[in-house]
């Protein structure tokens, strides 16, 4: 038996759920090295020699429901099985299309169709944000102008760039006045990209704020933020950058990492990508270094190992979700496509999916459906679970 025969019979015996967890290693192992040309191989072995060149997807949904089934039929006992590097990552998600061809595509089809469209629909969200200016002007920068000066005054001029991030640049010397707060505040459905005075970028994500002075001048450089956010933050050995928010303080000196105090994370998450911070929480201190997050609470902080492209994901347009509970994932949801859902109607389930934020709604919930069994309804900007 050649290797792709021996890849096959592993295949065929996860199908059966009766793969044993070296079989399931050897199986990952292939998916992640194995070329497209291999992958294609095991696929026509699979289907008897059936010539698979043009087979297409048309539905995200069906690519999540067997990498669904292989995630939590591997980690049976609680063991991660996989760690795929990035670059990795291409090929899993074709490896992905080729199991689901084979094993559920029949299935899913007949359902699909069986299923009755949504009432409405939702559209993703985008860039939207409003701007109190030192708590006297309120602008809405979706309506300022791209390319121009929304505000010169005090010695900061405030501009919005031709891809739309909002620019803070002071070369006054007034300090009282480069002290004066603003806020950008975003929506549900709304998120928007903001480069400070220091050089510093952050993304503020839906529903929350960023509280922000238009020029640092003292020896931190202090923000406070309200809900969720991706910083890299703009190095100054002599300034420390400090994130307030819900009680932590996140102190570093240039990094990039992503925070998020929502109401389901149950206290402030950190997320490191590159550099080091330090988090303190009332009396708890933690070093992070990156691929690590920390989650302060009123008891202390924990630190663990993750991959800290999931937890980043949103802001380069994804939806990226291992092992989540539904009810977590319909929050993040529900603040994107700003709808309202009764989450005490939820199951009790993980999920794993990763779709664009850029799609609408009714297809983000039929790839849930498809991999979970459980059926949402439309209606306006309300969700049931059906």
């Amino acid at each position: 038996m050649n290797k792709n025969e021996q890849i096959a019979d592993i295949y065929q015996k996860f199908l059966n759920n009766v793969a044993t967890r070296q079989e399931l290693d050897e199986l990952f192992r292939f998916l992640e090295k194995g070329g497209e040309s291999e992958l294609k191989q095991l696929l026509a072995e699979a289907l008897r020699n059936t010539n698979v060149g043009d087979q297409r997807i048309p539905d995200q949904a069906l690519l999540q429901n067997v990498r669904s089934r292989i995630m939590q039929h591997a980690g049976r006992d609680a063991t991660p099985v996989i760690t795929m590097r990035s670059r990795s990552r291409a090929v899993w998600y074709y490896a992905a299309s080729v199991l689901v061809m084979i094993s559920v595509a029949g299935a899913l089809f007949l359902n699909k169709h069986a299923n009755k469209p949504h009432t409405t629909d939702l559209k993703p969200g985008g860039n939207f944000a409003m701007l109190s200016i030192g708590g006297t002007d309120t602008v809405d920068l979706n309506m300022a102008k791209p390319g121009k000066i929304i505000q010169r005054s005090a010695g900061v001029n405030i501009a919005k760039t031709a891809n739309g991030v909002i620019t803070y640049t002071a070369y006054g010397t007034d300090t009282a006045a480069l002290a004066r707060i603003n806020t950008l505040i975003t929506p549900c459905g709304g998120q928007y990209h903001v480069r400070l005075s220091d050089g510093t970028e952050v993304v503020v994500n839906a529903c929350s704020k960023l509280e922000f002075p238009v020029g640092f001048t003292g020896n931190q450089r202090v923000v406070k933020l309200t809900g969720e956010a991706y910083f890299k933050v703009a190095k100054n050995k002599e300034k420390p950058f400090i994130v307030a928010t819900g009680g932590q303080k996140v102190q570093v000196l240039g990094t990039q990492f992503n925070i998020s105090d929502q109401p389901e994370d149950g206290g402030p998450v950190t997320t490191l990508t590159e550099g080091s911070v330090k988090v303190t929480s009332h009396n708890a201190t933690a070093m992070l270094k990156p691929g690590q997050q920390s989650h302060a609470t009123a008891t202390g902080i924990t630190v663990n190992d993750v991959d800290a492209d999931l937890y980043s994901a949103w802001k380069d347009g994804d939806f990226v979700f291992e092992n989540v509970p539904l009810d977590v994932i319909m929050y993040k949801l529900s603040r994107w496509y700003n709808f309202e859902i009764d989450h005490s109607k939820l199951p009790q389930k993980n999920l794993y999916m990763r779709i664009s934020r850029q799609v609408n709604l009714s297809e983000v919930l039929s790839m849930i459906t498809t991999t979970s069994g459980v059926k949402f309804k439309i209606d306006e900007r309300r969700v049931t679970v059906m």
